[in-house]
């Protein structure tokens, strides 16, 4: 027998010490804290008006994202419209109030949402591209010297949708002071941390941000018309959200839902109305689907917006309409590159009108045809029946 087994423990006596010496450091020397989130701690209160809205709405969305360009950003959507508790980490942030969430417009899409100079909402592509016609929506609807829309597979340029209305207020800066710097604290200072919360207080007052663009065109012998279409080439293709203003970007839309209205037995007018997000803003950046290379230089008239700041709206669009004669064969097409001359926008209403008069140089003249039976004309009959074509632009 060796004596020094006497006095060195046997291995199973000796893995049992090593796992309690383990233990004991583990509960006094390295017991790591536990971490909770701080969103259940709402310290922050947002007080919304919705008096200047087109209606109350039943949900909202509020978006703050960090002035620090990090990305951080923090939403949500919820039913409490007038009060709504919101948590923040402490820092500058620029927010965005708006009336229900974002999958709940087909029409539009938010994007850039991390960083207040990204933060956009643009017009998605209209659901129903319609069938090629090049003097609607291929090169002959948009001005050469009009750049940036973008083509559809088709050849054809791509028809934006028509914007569903949309209220939107903008708490730009904002230094919140009161709460913690991260997103997290610890278990054990929960209760301290509460009761050192104060309630910080932020106010919004959601206005309108979508336009109306209201055409209205004199037309010589209205009474030999059967259908008209038309197209418009020059509208700005969405809204910078922290800014409330156009991008510079144009679009392609469709006028739909004639209304004529016989003046006398061969002078009349037909006129629509469409949303749409007003002019191009050329002080601002373009989209992120802007096609251009090169920004193109257009009349840039001044005006002054709600907000008291001046902008110039880019008073450049492209009218294309196609009438469709009573004989059902006849088609004639007419362009109108219409400035400022033709254009008036009324900023406190969020109203674009183009007015062709009746001596508008290439005003509509419809000849004379017969008619193929006594149903009368409807402003929107479809589809077409093909014919001859004529075209006037000016």
């Amino acid at each position: 027998m060796h004596t020094d087994s006497l006095h060195r423990p046997h291995n199973g006596w000796r893995t049992t010490l090593l796992a309690i010496g383990l233990c004991c450091i583990l509960l006094t020397g390295c017991r790591r804290d536990l971490w909770i989130y701080t969103d259940d701690f709402r310290q922050i209160e947002l007080d919304v008006d919705w008096a200047e809205a087109h209606e109350r709405p039943d949900g909202m969305t509020w978006w703050f994202m960090n002035d620090n360009l990090s990305g951080q950003n923090r939403h949500e959507t919820t039913a409490e419209v007038f009060h709504a508790k919101i948590n923040l980490p402490r820092g500058k942030y620029s927010g965005i109030v708006f009336d229900y969430s974002p999958a709940e417009y087909s029409h539009v899409e938010f994007t850039g949402m991390t960083q207040p100079d990204s933060a956009l909402v643009h017009l998605r592509a209209s659901a129903d591209q319609p069938q090629p016609d090049d003097e609607l929506y291929g090169t002959l609807a948009v001005p050469d010297d009009m750049a940036g829309i973008p083509y559809g597979k088709n050849g054809m340029y791509v028809i934006a949708a028509e914007p569903e209305l949309m209220n939107v207020d903008t708490i730009n800066h904002v230094t919140i002071v009161t709460g913690t710097d991260g997103d997290l604290i610890r278990w054990e200072d929960r209760d301290e941390y509460q009761s050192t919360l104060t309630t910080q207080t932020l106010e919004a007052t959601p206005r309108p941000v979508v336009w109306k663009l209201r055409v209205q065109v004199y037309v010589r012998g209205i009474n030999y018309m059967y259908a008209v279409r038309g197209s418009v080439a020059g509208l700005a293709d969405g809204c910078w959200l922290t800014s409330l203003r156009h991008t510079s970007t144009p679009c392609l839309q469709q006028l739909d839902d004639w209304q004529a209205v016989n003046a006398n037995d061969s002078v009349g007018y037909i006129t629509t109305t469409v949303n749409a997000f007003g002019l191009p803003d050329t002080d601002m950046p373009p989209s992120p689907l802007d096609q251009r290379s090169q920004r193109a230089q257009h009349a840039h008239v001044r005006h002054t917006t709600r907000s008291g700041e001046t902008v110039h709206y880019d008073e450049h669009l492209r009218l294309n309409l196609q009438f469709l004669l009573r004989d059902r064969s006849t088609v004639l097409n007419y362009h109108f590159n219409v400035g400022s001359n033709s254009i008036a926008i009324y900023e406190d209403q969020l109203v674009v009108r183009i007015d062709i008069p009746i001596d508008y140089q290439g005003a509509p003249d419809l000849p004379a045809v017969d008619m193929v039976d006594d149903a009368g004309f409807d402003a929107t009959v479809t589809p077409w029946a093909e014919g001859g074509t004529a075209d006037q632009t000016m």
